[in-house]
């Protein structure tokens, strides 16, 4: 059985902690990050270079989460992550790359998809 959660979460909260939190709380063992409203504050990104070179960089301001993407995996009694957003500034400059660390801006509301790991099949 899969199940759909969205938390919620304001102002000033780590998104890293909280989901860390979540997943514990709900025992997923695996879940898909489906959906995002909201904006995000002091985050970094890491973010591939067209010459195939890795990019790493802090924003400080609010940007607003565009679209959100990855997986959240509790085993061993420590949550992993595997989270790329797209987001945009207020001016509409966008960014995209792997979210490292990031706190809230205001309100975000992240969809999370619970999946049975007895519904993934390895190719």
């Amino acid at each position: 059985m899969e199940n759909t959660y969205v938390l919620k979460l304001t102002d000033g909260m780590n998104v890293l902690e909280e989901l860390n939190k979540f997943v514990q709380s709900e025992s997923i063992e695996y879940g898909l990050l489906v959906s995002a409203s909201g904006s995000i504050k002091d985050f970094e990104l890491v973010s591939t270079e067209p010459k195939g070179g890795m990019s790493r960089n802090l924003f400080r301001q609010s940007y607003e989460i565009n679209s959100i993407s990855g997986k959240v995996m509790f085993k061993n009694n420590k949550a992993e992550f595997n989270i790329r957003v797209s987001v945009s500034d207020t001016g509409f400059t966008s960014q995209a790359g792997q979210l490292i660390k990031g706190s809230v801006s205001g309100m975000l509301e992240l969809g999370i998809r619970k999946v049975n790991t007895k519904n993934i099949i390895g190719a």
